[in-house]
């Protein structure tokens, strides 16, 4: 079984990271180029299949207030499982539309598959897995949709 190196972790966790930042600093737009062209996201914004699906996603995401929101993570683990290269990540995202912006909106789990393409890693498999706050992230999710933000 392959062995996750330090080398790997620090670019998955770059990459978590990155992901959070594109987000966070209104380029959603960009977010579709840290995943793999045949990628899956499944979470509250619903099912998005392909690199196209969260490129279109993204450019709608930057075009309205969405407001402010800050994702913060850590406590990746990660672990080959059959091969593949899989990875829980704990985040908290805080929201400026909440009524209290200093507790956050939503607290949970980023489970993730990775895969190597070109010597990079993309995401191939993205789930959001709200455990606390879930009617929080499912209520910014339907604005986001209806093209919405605060």
């Amino acid at each position: 079984m392959p062995e996750v190196t330090n080398d790997i972790r620090v670019e998955i966790e770059q990459l978590v990271a990155e992901h959070h930042w594109l987000l966070d600093h209104g380029q959603a737009d960009r977010l579709h180029t840290l995943y793999a062209e045949d990628a899956v996201s499944v979470g509250p914004l619903g099912t998005m299949v392909g690199r196209e699906a969260i490129k279109s996603w993204g450019e709608r995401r930057v075009k309205i207030n969405a407001g402010v929101v800050r994702h913060f993570s850590g406590g990746t683990r990660l672990g080959f499982e059959n091969g593949v290269l899989c990875g829980t990540t704990y985040y908290m995202t805080f929201r400026g539309s909440q009524p209290d912006p200093l507790h956050p909106a939503s607290v949970g789990e980023f489970r993730e598959q990775y895969v190597r393409i070109d010597g990079r890693w993309l995401i191939q498999r993205r789930e959001i897995v709200p455990v606390f706050g879930g009617n929080n992230a499912a209520a910014h999710a339907k604005r986001v949709a209806a093209g919405g933000g605060e």
